[in-house]
């Protein structure tokens, strides 16, 4: 599995993707907050101990986690950590982000594909498991090329 996870970085003349390097640490604590590249203060083997400093004016706490890096994540914990941290994914060639949303939308989490002969990135809104589908090859999107619809089918 290629697992690569980039963060949006925004600039005058609009966004860009910024990867992340193979050895950026991710700790889920017990509440299910995902930290990047902490200070870790403890570890036996992947059970950390993190300086959690959320409240400057006071002593910063101690809280216990998972770590993985990129190097070593599964593609369950890349979908996971890239959805709760707002990363953009490409997990095998399959392109996952969050869709801004706008006046009458809320953000949603989508996947992203390209039509033959185009260089625009379509979204559309996909389940945890329809995008694990993509991933493995289960599921698949269809399109018609004069219409705006597309759907995710069975392979």
């Amino acid at each position: 599995m290629q697992i690569k996870l980039y963060k949006t970085q925004e600039h005058m003349l609009g966004t860009s993707h910024v990867e992340l390097p193979l050895l950026t640490v991710f700790v889920t604590d017990d509440e299910g907050v995902v930290h990047q590249n902490p200070e870790i203060l403890e570890q036996d083997g992947d059970c950390v101990v993190i300086k959690y400093d959320w409240n400057p004016a006071g002593e910063p706490e101690e809280r216990m986690g998972t770590a993985v890096t990129i190097a070593t994540m599964t593609v369950e914990e890349a979908l996971r950590i890239a959805k709760r941290n707002r990363l953009v994914a490409r997990i095998n060639g399959k392109h996952f982000e969050w869709w801004p949303g706008n006046r009458r939308k809320m953000p949603q989490w989508c996947a992203g594909y390209r039509k033959k002969r185009g260089s625009r990135t379509h979204l559309i809104p996909v389940t945890d498991e329809q995008a694990l589908g993509l991933i493995h090859g289960t599921h698949k999107i269809s399109y018609w090329t004069y219409t705006n619809r597309c759907e995710i089918t069975a392979a």
